[in-house]
């Protein structure tokens, strides 16, 4: 098995925010090694590696990922602590949020760094509640709503919004009597419904940086629409482009992600480079006694093959959970026996495996990162500086292991740059 680890060579340079408080981390537990771990070498990776250098040496080419989690990844930070490193790494690149989910309209916290405001009548499912029947679309949520006054908008609340603009807006929906309209500044110069039967398409005379849509009736009948995802797409330009997709839902175990209907008719769509896999926690946490190492793995295999079924050609990566308690016990054991299983998937399936539980130090590190203000006080879920730690720890690795790739043939030609 061949292993990258954490060791930045200076001819890729970057820098984490000035307010990242991994390098405390990293003093705490110096002796740790973050690394991927890629068995022999899968033409998805070959092909991930190639497009960073691309985007490096040609400053051209699109990387699009996906990160699929629990609450760790609704909560948005992880995400934006990516988005903000990949920005520094490769400065020049072009950046969009991907998936802008109607999280406030299914009645759940809506994730850090953009805002959404309604108007109208709307209720919500999700595929983390039993009770909730799909469909969910992909990511895993939807919002219905019967009522032809509904319009949802979202708007970007960092400093500069216009760093996540675009010129060609999605909607991933379903309706009857009706059809999402445009209600922005903009002029809209094309509007069709997507080859896939997904949703419908919205072209602009210029790049949009706050979404905002309501429906239009086409009918003397009832109306109905379900709201699964609002996308924003690249704008045509000659630049690197990178676009980053959160599948996260509260609480989102195996079973809840194997909900989802529409992953092999969407995901095509997304042309996805890199997936990282990061669910196990809740599985662990949520089986208490009936807790079953094979069974887990009969559940982990399929979904990994459902994954890689809806996008073949990207390189996944598994994430271990990261180190938690509970009711004051340390997870440590259960943790091990999810990676010993997905070092059994990744060797089966080609797929590449990140210890996050490793990464993050010595087993019953989660008190460690309490007591630095990371963790929040159930040893489960962390802080906004805590989720940005663990993006610094996963971005660095993702790094290192392309450096390390680079490093083991030569440099590229200058017909390759």
């Amino acid at each position: 098995m061949k292993v990258f680890s954490l060791v930045l060579v200076s001819v890729l340079t970057w820098s984490a925010p000035s307010n990242s408080p991994a390098q405390g981390i990293m003093d705490l537990h110096s002796d740790s090694m973050v690394s991927w771990e890629i068995s022999g070498q899968p033409a998805e990776f070959e092909a991930l590696w190639h497009t960073m250098d691309s985007m490096r040496f040609q400053h051209a080419g699109s990387l699009s990922c996906l990160y699929i989690g629990g609450s760790h990844v609704q909560a948005g930070w992880i995400g934006h602590g990516i988005r903000q490193r990949f920005e520094a790494a490769f400065p020049s690149s072009d950046r969009t949020r991907g998936w802008l989910l109607p999280y406030r309209m299914a009645q759940t916290d809506t994730p850090t760094h953009f805002r959404t405001e309604t108007t109208g009548l709307w209720s919500g499912m999700r595929c983390t509640r039993s009770g909730h029947e799909a469909p969910f679309g992909s990511p895993g949520l939807r919002a219905h709503t019967d009522d032809a006054n509904a319009t949802w908008q979202h708007v970007s609340i960092r400093a500069d919004s216009s760093l996540h603009e675009a010129s060609s807006l999605e909607v991933w929906g379903d309706a009857s009597g009706c059809i999402p309209t445009w209600l922005g500044h903009e002029t809209l110069i094309n509007r069709e419904v997507l080859r896939n039967g997904s949703g419908w398409m919205f072209e602009f005379d210029t790049a949009v940086d706050t979404v905002h849509f309501g429906l239009e009736s086409i009918g003397p009948g009832p109306l109905s629409f379900d709201l699964f995802a609002t996308i924003q797409r690249f704008s045509s330009s000659d630049a690197p482009q990178f676009m980053l997709f959160e599948w996260g839902n509260n609480g989102a175990k195996i079973a809840s992600a194997m909900r989802c209907e529409a992953w092999e008719n969407e995901w095509p769509s997304l042309d996805l480079d890199l997936v990282f896999l990061g669910l196990g926690i809740n599985d662990v946490h949520a089986a208490g006694h009936t807790w079953d190492a094979r069974r887990f793995e009969v559940a982990y295999d399929s979904l990994v093959q459902r994954i890689q079924k809806a996008a073949p050609h990207a390189a996944l990566v598994l994430l271990s959970n990261t180190d938690s308690m509970q009711k004051g016990k340390t997870m440590a054991v259960r943790s091990q026996q999810v990676h010993t299983v997905q070092q059994k998937v990744a060797k089966r399936w080609d797929c590449g495996i990140f210890d996050m539980g490793q990464a993050m130090g010595p087993p019953g590190c989660i008190r460690d990162w309490h007591e630095l203000g990371l963790a929040q006080s159930d040893l489960i879920h962390f802080t906004p500086a805590g989720y940005d730690s663990l993006a610094d720890l996963l971005f660095s690795s993702w790094i290192a292991a392309y450096e390390s790739h680079r490093t083991s043939r030569s440099v590229p030609s200058s017909r390759e740059r």
